[in-house]
């Protein structure tokens, strides 16, 4: 896989094919199957030129998608159709719904593979395969988009180009000041500009690799092929293109761009199915007639802002991560070191954290970095969440209150300044999406120190210098019997000035 693939989606892909019982490795594109590849009938030159290929999407234009896939002779009847749906601001926007009443395991959607644009369709074209060859297959159907794009209404692929944005709002192509403004604090923040740094560095390699393929200026045309619509496309190939685990390739699919996201696992599964010859969007729970169909997807909300540009309100799995890890000047480091690459983990590690719980092995990997007794490694299990001792486990908390309570301070906003932003009209889609991410952020922060917080409750003293455990209020206690204690002071003065004068505390005085 190029480093472009391992930049621009670096975690949610396993947890995917986890979802779907898949665990294969993004392989270079040479190696893709060919599945897909079966022969196209000829376009419908009628449905080629009824739109351009960047008008905006709406169910219009996705109707005439339907049109136009129904005219190639081969896309089976739905179980979907293309909706306008309200959104919370009162607006619409477009979705699928069940066209009726729709059981757990029936395919609503079956894409023949022939409709589809993979990696085979790049290596048709000699001057594309000639700049992709050995880059990631989502580079090469960027190269794709922007040599269709360029076609204008000519293209044979125009009633699909037409459903698909001119480019997402992804912040990796927000301004620089615009996005330190809105993402202060954030950690996509420092992501967006990591990846909008491995594009451009892409787009200069490109740039450098059609300069030497080039046998004229016509090649690669510079209206066409420049740093600009390389980020945009690029964009809009992260947001719709999608990884077939069976077929083992990333597709650029009709109609699919069309379905929003669910971090529910209770989403449709998109996937290819090898009986079938065809992609196919399978229903994982019963719909009612216009009730909307959402793709199961299962990353959290900052990745899809950054891959697709969008955000999901209650989104099941949105997290963040905490990193957790060994400390270098520990005497035990070696020994807790081994232990964890026993277990396939390294000295350090991120952790995911949700707003309603804390995972097991976040805790246990915190224990075992902090214990010092060697007798406890003993009791380090990943599978159960148990405390060693109220004196690690207070420290271990404390210590990731502080880096919750860090991070939380780090936005430039309050928690209930993103909320009263929200309920504002004049917000442009990006200080939206902004606002939604941050709020969504603390408050995954917020519950999980809820969490902290009713772990040390129960803990009744805090870890002294001696091993033990010292009552947290005892400072407070010290303070109340000194002050209870004034008014008896001057007494004692005098009863002890009078014991001194009779030398009653002297055993030497000669009475």
């Amino acid at each position: 896989m190029s480093s472009i693939t391992h930049s621009l989606l670096p975690t949610y892909l396993p947890r995917i094919f986890e979802r779907q019982g898949k665990h294969a490795a993004v392989q270079p594109r040479r190696n893709r199957s060919k599945r897909l590849a079966t022969p196209r009938r000829p376009y419908s030159a009628a449905a080629a030129a009824t739109t351009g290929p960047q008008a905006g999407s709406s169910s219009s234009s996705y109707d005439a998608l339907l049109q136009w896939c129904i005219e190639q002779g081969s896309l089976p009847p739905l179980a979907v159709e293309p909706a306008a749906l309200d959104t919370a601001v009162g607006t619409k926007r477009l979705g699928f719904v069940a066209a009726g009443s729709v059981a757990a395991g029936e395919v609503l959607l079956q894409i023949p593979g022939d409709l589809a644009i993979t990696s085979v369709d790049v290596d048709k074209d000699p001057a594309l395969a000639a700049v992709a060859d050995g880059r990631s297959e989502l580079v090469g159907l960027a190269l794709w988009l922007m040599q269709e794009r360029g076609k204008g209404g000519a293209s044979m692929w125009s009633a699909f180009l037409a459903t698909l944005p001119a480019a997402t709002l992804t912040p990796i192509l927000w301004p620089d000041e615009e996005r330190a403004q809105l993402l202060r604090g954030s950690p996509v923040l420092t992501e967006a500009r990591a990846r909008e740094a491995a594009l451009r560095q892409e787009w200069q390699e490109l740039a450098a690799a059609m300069a030497a393929a080039a046998e004229s200026t016509a090649t690669y045309p510079a209206s066409v092929f420049n740093e600009q619509a390389f980020l945009e496309a690029m964009s809009v190939v992260l947001a719709h293109a999608a990884y077939l685990p069976t077929a083992q390739c990333f597709a650029l699919l009709p109609l699919v761009g069309g379905f929003s996201r669910t971090g529910s696992t209770s989403g449709a599964v998109l996937d290819y199915d090898l009986e079938r010859q065809a992609v196919t969007v399978v229903a994982q729970r019963p719909y009612s007639q216009g009730e909307e169909v959402l793709l199961y997807d299962g990353r959290p909300n900052g990745e899809l802002l950054l891959a697709t540009g969008t955000i999901e309100a209650g989104n099941p799995a949105d997290c963040l991560f905490m990193e957790a890890g060994l400390v270098a000047a520990d005497r035990l480091y070696t020994t807790k070191r081994q232990v964890l690459e026993d277990l396939g983990m390294g000295a350090k590690e991120q952790f995911p954290i949700f707003e309603d719980r804390i995972a097991t092995q976040h805790l246990v990997y915190l224990r075992l970095a902090r214990l010092q007794n060697p007798a406890q490694l003993a009791k380090i299990n990943f599978e159960q969440d148990e405390v060693i001792s109220q004196e690690l486990e207070y420290e271990i908390l404390q210590l990731m209150m502080g880096d919750l309570r860090d991070r939380f301070q780090a936005y430039a906003s309050e928690y209930d300044d993103d909320v009263k932003d929200l309920q504002r009209r004049d917000l442009t889609p990006q200080q939206r999406l902004a606002a939604q991410l941050r709020l969504g952020e603390k408050r995954i922060l917020r519950g999980t120190m809820d969490g902290v917080r009713r772990r040390l409750a129960p803990i009744r003293g805090i870890p002294t210098k001696a091993g033990g455990l010292q009552d947290p209020n005892a400072d407070f206690k010290e303070i109340f019997d000194t002050i209870e204690s004034l008014p008896s002071a001057p007494k004692r003065l005098l009863d002890g000035f009078g014991r001194w004068l009779s030398g009653a505390d002297d055993p030497d005085f000669k009475r």
